[in-house]
């Protein structure tokens, strides 16, 4: 008996659930609004990323004119160890890659 009166108040708790949690549907002004929310917070991460990039590159051109107009033999050395380093990137990327787009068939 204590069973029934359980699942009794349990169906009257999820029926009062369903009822309170009706999702209000957003019309085509609300969507449109927040496309173009979302339009705009990604405009906003583009340029932000753009903007580390180019600083980035400017420092990295900034610091190899300066190491090759100063001291150009440390600028030999850093080309000869980026040469050395950059197969090793170059087949880890690709491995990455392949990790990537591999699809598992079953």
């Amino acid at each position: 008996m204590n069973k029934e009166k359980l699942s009794i108040h349990f169906k009257s708790e999820l029926q009062k659930i369903d009822q309170t949690a009706n999702p209000s549907i957003p019309d085509q002004k609300e969507l449109l609004y927040q496309l173009l929310q979302m339009k705009a917070e990604r405009r906003k991460k583009l340029m932000k990323e753009i903007i580390l990039f180019v600083f980035c590159a400017l420092m990295v051109v900034s610091a190899a004119i300066l190491a090759f107009t100063q001291a150009p033999a440390v600028f030999i050395v850093l080309q000869v160890c980026v040469l050395a380093v950059l197969p090793i990137l170059i087949a880890a990327e690709k491995k990455r890659h392949l990790g990537e787009c591999e699809v598992e068939r079953r």
